[in-house]
């Protein structure tokens, strides 16, 4: 009903059922609703009326920052799932809000301001937070992008695309890149995706080449470093796993003909089996190329490669070369 209809309902009732039913509504909000009226109810039965949302003009960005460094280094230390004494137990839960709070005033501050340079810097360091907060428990969540109603890719855009408005200088383009490799993943995300809003975002060839050039280099000092490790060390799959970030985003951003972009993946990628190898890379076609490049890397592979390709990958050659 309206809140009008609501109000001609509760006019001239008892007060103990007003209450009762005030009571029985409340029981039966989710958790997170109770949690974000609490303080509007207290507010109003306090007699000092109902609480305002502090306008962004209001706020001050020093004491804001403060405030956010404390809370992510609170975050890190785990103070809002385990008991300790810096969170009280009754903040711990309302993180999300906080956050939400955070991200709808910085996301807020446009490019002309004073302090957009620190708000860029907050915006990845949320970010980062809550990609940690993916794969290490920091918050009862174990997704705390869709805690906080957010995708982890429309995040790392809206870092991404204020960084870029900003001065780019190979530091910048490694947070960016990192932001996309050197994460955990929220629930039903790909790191496929964030190297597309990466993708998206860095259109000038000088800044694509910078993160091609920082690939590769990341890629020759992995490899020294997985060649160091042995076969049952805890640190083999984390390295694995970048490596193979690095080689993707690397192949999507190299610089030279597609031939040699081929050559390159096939160089430095770090699967055994080389016809899993092909079937990841023509994902990755699949989604930043056309059917003329998938086609390209299919033949590569079964030709210079010699990969027998599983009956799913014939099937679309087959497809794909009818429609070209």
């Amino acid at each position: 009903m309206k809140v009008k209809e609501l109000r001609d309902l509760l006019k001239d009732k008892d007060k103990k059922l007003i209450t009762d039913a005030f009571v029985e509504v409340y029981k039966a909000l989710p958790k997170s609703k109770k949690e974000e009226l609490d303080d509007v109810i207290e507010s109003i039965v306090s007699g000092e009326g109902k609480k305002k949302a502090t306008k962004h003009e209001e706020v001050s960005l020093t004491d804001l920052f403060v405030e956010i460094q404390d809370f992510l280094q609170d975050a890190y230390h785990g103070y809002y799932i385990a008991p300790n004494r810096i969170v009280p137990k009754k903040e711990r839960p309302k993180w999300r809000f906080k956050v939400k709070r955070y991200l709808k005033i910085l996301l807020d501050v446009p490019s002309d301001h004073p302090y957009f340079s620190q708000v860029v810097i907050l915006i990845r360091e949320i970010y980062k937070m809550l990609s940690y907060g993916c794969g290490v428990y920091i918050f009862t969540s174990d997704d705390p992008f869709a805690s906080i109603g957010m995708e982890q890719e429309k995040l790392y855009g809206e870092y991404v695309a204020r960084q870029l408005q900003l001065n780019i200088d190979e530091a910048s383009i490694i947070e960016m890149v990192n932001g996309a490799t050197h994460c955990y993943l929220s629930r039903e995300r790909l790191h496929i995706m964030l190297f597309g809003v990466l993708d998206h975002y860095i259109q000038k060839q000088k800044y694509r080449d910078m993160v091609f050039n920082y690939c590769q280099k990341f890629i020759k000092s992995q490899k020294d470093f997985i060649a160091t490790l042995k076969r049952h060390d805890d640190r083999l799959y984390e390295a694995k796993e970048l490596l193979t970030n690095m080689n993707q985003l690397a192949f999507i951003f190299h610089n030279d003909t597609f031939e040699k972009a081929l050559q390159y993946y096939f160089q430095n990628e770090i699967i055994k089996n080389p016809e899993i190898s092909l079937y990841t890379l023509l994902m990755v076609i699949d989604i930043f190329y056309s059917y003329k490049e998938w086609i390209e890397a299919y033949e590569y592979g079964v030709e210079i490669k010699h990969i027998q390709p599983r009956q799913k990958l014939m099937d679309k050659y087959e497809r794909y070369k009818n429609e070209v």
